[in-house]
């Protein structure tokens, strides 16, 4: 014990890998945390697109939320007017504002 307290080259080592430690647990954690932002915005960023499209185009067209899986709490809200489309499962389904925000909800929840 002598040895290593009184070796300034060991207790270096030491110290670094404690802190190549410290940071790779870091890294992890922002990767893990800005990875799941990303996911979270990205769904958001392509429903506002797609409902200024919608706008633009007047192509609104009868709401497609398949309510009683996506929001069963809330299966009874669709007002059938889609206004944005989201992606459910593989594909862009156009969905009423009720269902987007019982779906926001629903994901809340989990």
């Amino acid at each position: 014990m002598g040895d290593y307290e009184d070796n300034p080259g060991r207790q270096f080592a030491a110290a670094w890998q404690a802190a190549t430690a410290a940071l790779d647990q870091w890294r992890k954690q922002v990767t893990a945390a800005t990875a799941e932002a990303l996911d979270k915005l990205d769904p958001a960023v392509r429903a506002a697109l797609e409902a200024a499209r919608a706008v633009i185009a007047r192509s609104w067209g009868a709401c497609q939320c398949p309510c009683a899986t996506a929001h069963p709490q809330d299966k009874d809200v669709c007002d059938g007017r889609a206004v944005l489309s989201r992606r459910l499962g593989e594909a862009d389904l156009p969905i009423c504002a009720p269902c987007a925000v019982a779906q926001g909800v629903a994901e809340m929840r989990r």
